[in-house]
């Protein structure tokens, strides 16, 4: 029996690719997280962009506590069974009037992970509407596998290579994800999705959690790293991650460093920017919402 999803929605997810909305914390709790990033955000005189947008996890010690969440890992357990581990994660920040959008992709074309068994949980941090440009799916096309994508230069783009799903998408079948403030959704690795840009007097902010299995092996670089988060790892694939007890430690901002520039070759193989070891920060590696 499922520890957290009831069996229709595990079927729905599997037939789907897409769940939502889930309650993963209380609104409070979701606001405390966000008041947290904008502290920061607060310090620094801008909001976090550039690479500490991914890994983040080992920076901000709240976000290695949330993927932990026994709420949120019995809900991905339910999916993609006991031992889970995590890949990445990433802050979604969209800003009111800038223009920033994330064009119709899968998680799939540029994460290199020789695997299937693998699962977005998308919290809000904010609301997430269509008005701030929440996200927009296609349900029922994680059947198709990884399709074709071109890269594309459109600055507003927030995709590190412009990735986009060279064939049309049918808009009319498409469905608008909007989440309450501490709501989530669960999104199948080939799910194809996309969101508009923030047309909202306010920010949209989201952290996304990147779930995977043992079994997952990198298939872009030689050395990848992961977080052991529930379970047991039998395969040892992934180099393991150790877990930040404070903000921006500097041992582990140059340990992101190092792991963040890996991340960078692997969402850029391919391109001529393969071999540069990072991203910047108006291009950061955020191949999927």
């Amino acid at each position: 029996m499922p520890r957290s999803l009831s069996e229709t929605e595990v079927q729905n997810f599997r037939s789907q690719g897409l769940l939502f909305p889930k309650r993963v914390l209380s609104a409070e709790a979701a606001a405390g997280y966000l008041a947290e990033l904008e502290a920061y955000e607060a310090t620094i005189g801008e909001p976090v962009n550039g690479a500490h947008r991914y890994k983040c996890h080992l920076l901000f010690p709240w976000i290695n506590d949330l993927m932990r969440e026994p709420q949120i890992l019995d809900m991905v357990e339910d999916v993609l069974g006991p031992d889970l581990m995590i890949w990445t994660t990433h802050l979604y920040p969209k800003e009111p009037g800038d223009g920033r959008f994330i064009s119709w992709h899968q998680d799939s074309a540029h994460w290199g992970l020789a695997s299937d068994d693998i699962v977005t949980v998308w919290i809000a941090l904010t609301d997430a509407t269509v008005e701030n440009g929440c996200m927009r799916m296609l349900p029922g096309s994680h059947v198709s596998g990884t399709v074709d994508h071109h890269d594309s230069d459109d600055p507003k783009n927030i995709l590190t290579r412009g990735q986009t799903i060279s064939a049309d998408i049918d808009e009319n079948k498409t469905v608008s994800v909007e989440l309450q403030q501490g709501e989530a959704s669960l999104h199948h690795l080939y799910m194809m999705h996309a969101s508009h840009s923030n047309h909202s007097a306010g920010r949209r902010v989201a952290v996304a959690l990147r779930y995977i299995t043992p079994q997952a092996k990198q298939t872009r670089v030689t050395i990848d790293y992961a977080t052991l988060v529930r379970g047991e790892d039998r395969y040892g694939n992934f180099e393991p991650e150790p877990r930040p007890t404070a903000l921006f430690d500097p041992e582990f901002v140059k340990l992101h460093e190092h792991i963040a520039g890996i991340q960078g070759q692997v969402y850029l193989a391919g391109t001529d920017r393969a071999g540069m070891g990072g991203l910047s920060d108006d291009k950061p590696a955020a191949a999927a919402e």
